[in-house]
């Protein structure tokens, strides 16, 4: 039975993807003299209970994207999608001049996680970190930082060191149109719909979200929940990280205001 449930969910999820490329083709070609904007997500960007909404716009802030803008959209493309990502994909496209560039990234980044898992992800992502920044700033983030704190019995760590916040802050600077949506503080007492507690120290993700925030200009637009209530975090988010439907409606509303 395992067997078969598997592969049910890998056919439905080729139908998801089918669907969600049919349904961003069709906007953007209907949509093809509006705003054009460049939107990057990691999995903070679709509902994540469904799977009929995996990886796509669907009960999402980026559906009212889609439908009102010429939209180069990327829902967390990557396993782990990092900054990384983010900045090489921008490098490639942003000769198309968008009218806005939208983040909603670095969970991946700054979430403490088993270090053992740091270098494998750092490696997939040597080209791209080289390509945006260079082979010593990949040394650099390689020098893996022990936190104090443990996690599945194992030593724990991040992606991006704190002082190395910097570099990525720089290159997010040199971004024309760009708007961040920041990481929110944890409630360690609450997991909502996630099946197991969250490491400690799972708010050094709110912590460097405060790091990044301070280091980036007055030209970056900054959608910021570094500074949710506990009442707010359950609101907005189903499990302190991903969004609920308020959270989408949220983000959605202070779109608005900026687009």
């Amino acid at each position: 039975m395992g067997v078969i449930r598997k592969r049910i969910r890998q056919f439905l999820y080729v139908l998801v993807n089918i669907r969600t490329y049919l349904y961003l083709l069709f906007y953007k070609f209907k949509n093809h003299n509006s705003k054009k904007l460049f939107v990057y997500t990691d999995s903070r960007g679709f509902e994540i209970s469904q799977i009929k909404n995996r990886k796509s716009p669907f009960s999402s802030y980026l559906s009212y994207l889609v439908k009102n803008y010429n939209c180069d959209v990327f829902i967390c493309p990557e396993k782990h999608t990092t900054v990384f990502d983010f900045l090489y994909k921008y490098r490639k496209l942003k000769h198309k001049k968008y009218h806005a560039v939208i983040a909603h990234i670095g969970v991946v980044d700054f979430s403490p996680r088993p270090a053992s898992q740091i270098e494998g992800i750092l490696n997939l992502k040597k080209n791209k970190i080289e390509n945006c920044f260079d082979k010593e700033f990949f040394y650099q983030v390689n020098d893996i930082k022990i936190y104090p704190e443990q996690y599945m019995n194992e030593d724990t760590s991040s992606l991006l060191p704190t002082e190395l916040i910097n570099k990525v802050a720089e290159e997010f600077n040199k971004i024309d149109d760009l708007i961040w949506i920041t990481c929110n503080p944890v409630d360690l007492n609450w997991r909502g719909n996630y099946k197991r507690d969250r490491p400690v120290n799972i708010n050094v993700v709110n912590d460097k979200s405060i790091v990044m925030k301070g280091l980036l200009s007055d030209r970056v637009r900054v959608i910021d929940f570094t500074k949710f209530s506990m009442e707010e975090v359950h609101k907005y988010t189903c499990d302190n990280i991903h969004m609920s439907p308020d959270g989408m409606k949220l983000i959605e509303n202070e779109l608005k205001k900026i687009v």
